[in-house]
Protein backbone atom coordinates (compact mmCIF):
# COMPACT_ATOMS: atom_id res chain seq x y z
CA UNK A 1 0.00 0.00 0.00
CA UNK A 2 2.41 2.24 0.85
CA UNK A 3 4.36 1.60 -2.65
CA UNK A 4 0.90 2.73 -4.24
CA UNK A 5 0.50 5.90 -2.75
CA UNK A 6 4.43 6.76 -3.34
CA UNK A 7 4.10 6.17 -7.95
CA UNK A 8 0.55 7.90 -7.09
CA UNK A 9 2.23 10.85 -5.37
CA UNK A 10 4.74 10.56 -8.22
CA UNK A 11 2.16 10.42 -10.87
CA UNK A 12 0.58 13.85 -9.66
CA UNK A 13 3.77 15.51 -9.44
CA UNK A 14 4.76 14.62 -13.15
CA UNK A 15 1.45 16.04 -14.03
CA UNK A 16 1.50 19.36 -11.92
CA UNK A 17 5.26 19.92 -13.28
CA UNK A 18 4.12 19.04 -17.00
CA UNK A 19 0.79 21.06 -16.60
CA UNK A 20 3.42 23.99 -15.73
CA UNK A 21 5.29 23.72 -18.35
CA UNK A 22 2.97 24.29 -20.79
CA UNK A 23 0.45 26.82 -19.69
CA UNK A 24 3.76 28.90 -18.86
CA UNK A 25 4.84 28.54 -22.12
CA UNK A 26 8.01 26.97 -21.67
CA UNK A 27 7.34 24.23 -23.96
CA UNK A 28 6.82 26.87 -26.31
CA UNK A 29 10.43 28.18 -25.34
CA UNK A 30 12.19 25.09 -25.83
CA UNK A 31 10.02 23.92 -29.07
CA UNK A 32 11.83 27.02 -30.51
CA UNK A 33 15.05 26.83 -29.65
CA UNK A 34 15.01 23.24 -30.71
CA UNK A 35 13.51 23.47 -33.60
CA UNK A 36 16.05 22.19 -35.79
CA UNK A 37 15.71 18.97 -34.16
CA UNK A 38 13.70 15.94 -35.48
CA UNK A 39 11.12 15.79 -33.00
CA UNK A 40 10.61 19.17 -33.27
CA UNK A 41 7.69 19.05 -35.36
CA UNK A 42 5.50 16.65 -33.54
CA UNK A 43 6.10 17.82 -30.45
CA UNK A 44 4.53 21.18 -31.77
CA UNK A 45 1.97 19.63 -33.53
CA UNK A 46 0.86 17.89 -30.76
CA UNK A 47 0.76 20.65 -28.39
CA UNK A 48 -2.04 22.25 -30.79
CA UNK A 49 -3.29 19.46 -30.17
CA UNK A 50 -3.20 19.29 -26.93
CA UNK A 51 -4.85 23.09 -27.05
CA UNK A 52 -7.42 22.18 -29.28
CA UNK A 53 -8.27 18.98 -27.25
CA UNK A 54 -9.34 21.75 -24.58
CA UNK A 55 -11.10 24.07 -26.33
CA UNK A 56 -8.27 26.68 -26.43
CA UNK A 57 -8.54 27.72 -29.98
CA UNK A 58 -6.04 30.31 -30.42
CA UNK A 59 -3.39 29.06 -28.42
CA UNK A 60 -3.98 25.14 -31.06
CA UNK A 61 -4.13 27.66 -34.08
CA UNK A 62 -0.49 29.23 -33.34
CA UNK A 63 0.86 25.87 -32.82
CA UNK A 64 -0.47 24.70 -36.41
CA UNK A 65 0.55 27.73 -37.87
CA UNK A 66 4.14 27.42 -36.27
CA UNK A 67 4.03 24.06 -37.97
CA UNK A 68 3.42 25.63 -41.38
CA UNK A 69 5.68 28.41 -40.84
CA UNK A 70 8.49 26.02 -40.34
CA UNK A 71 8.18 22.67 -41.11
CA UNK A 72 7.20 22.62 -44.31
CA UNK A 73 8.05 19.79 -45.68
CA UNK A 74 6.75 17.31 -42.84
CA UNK A 75 3.30 14.92 -43.04
CA UNK A 76 2.18 17.31 -40.29
CA UNK A 77 2.06 20.06 -42.08
CA UNK A 78 -0.90 18.74 -44.46
CA UNK A 79 -2.84 17.45 -41.06
CA UNK A 80 -1.96 20.82 -39.44
CA UNK A 81 -3.82 22.46 -42.29
CA UNK A 82 -6.70 19.84 -41.88
CA UNK A 83 -6.81 21.05 -38.43
CA UNK A 84 -6.81 24.62 -39.02
CA UNK A 85 -9.80 24.08 -40.97
CA UNK A 86 -11.48 22.73 -38.34
CA UNK A 87 -11.20 25.58 -36.06
CA UNK A 88 -11.70 27.74 -38.42
CA UNK A 89 -15.40 25.83 -38.53
CA UNK A 90 -15.58 25.76 -35.11
CA UNK A 91 -15.35 29.24 -34.56
CA UNK A 92 -17.28 30.25 -37.66
CA UNK A 93 -14.39 31.55 -39.75
CA UNK A 94 -16.22 29.50 -42.97
CA UNK A 95 -14.23 31.45 -45.30
CA UNK A 96 -10.47 30.50 -44.21
CA UNK A 97 -11.62 27.07 -43.57
CA UNK A 98 -12.74 26.97 -47.29
CA UNK A 99 -9.80 28.86 -47.73
CA UNK A 100 -7.35 26.11 -46.26
CA UNK A 101 -9.37 23.11 -47.40
CA UNK A 102 -9.34 23.66 -51.19
CA UNK A 103 -5.57 24.46 -50.67
CA UNK A 104 -5.23 21.09 -49.32
CA UNK A 105 -7.12 19.11 -52.14
CA UNK A 106 -5.03 21.48 -54.40
CA UNK A 107 -1.68 20.78 -53.38
CA UNK A 108 -2.25 17.72 -51.22
CA UNK A 109 -4.52 15.44 -53.85
CA UNK A 110 -3.03 12.14 -52.05
CA UNK A 111 -3.39 13.50 -48.06
CA UNK A 112 -5.08 10.13 -45.89
CA UNK A 113 -7.91 12.71 -45.29
CA UNK A 114 -8.60 13.77 -48.75
CA UNK A 115 -12.10 12.50 -48.62
CA UNK A 116 -13.36 13.78 -45.32
CA UNK A 117 -11.44 17.52 -46.33
CA UNK A 118 -13.88 17.49 -49.70
CA UNK A 119 -17.04 16.51 -46.97
CA UNK A 120 -16.01 19.55 -44.83
CA UNK A 121 -15.58 21.78 -47.82
CA UNK A 122 -18.99 20.48 -49.22
CA UNK A 123 -21.11 21.39 -46.16
CA UNK A 124 -19.80 24.43 -45.56
CA UNK A 125 -19.60 25.88 -49.17
CA UNK A 126 -23.06 27.61 -48.29
CA UNK A 127 -21.39 29.85 -45.73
Amino acid sequence: MKKFVIFVLIVIAIFYWASDFVKTGKLQKFIDAHSDKSWAPKVQYQLGEIYRTASKYDDAELCYNRVLEKYTSSQITVDSMYNLGTIYEDTKRFSQAKEIYKKIIDEHPDYENIKMVETRLGFIMNY
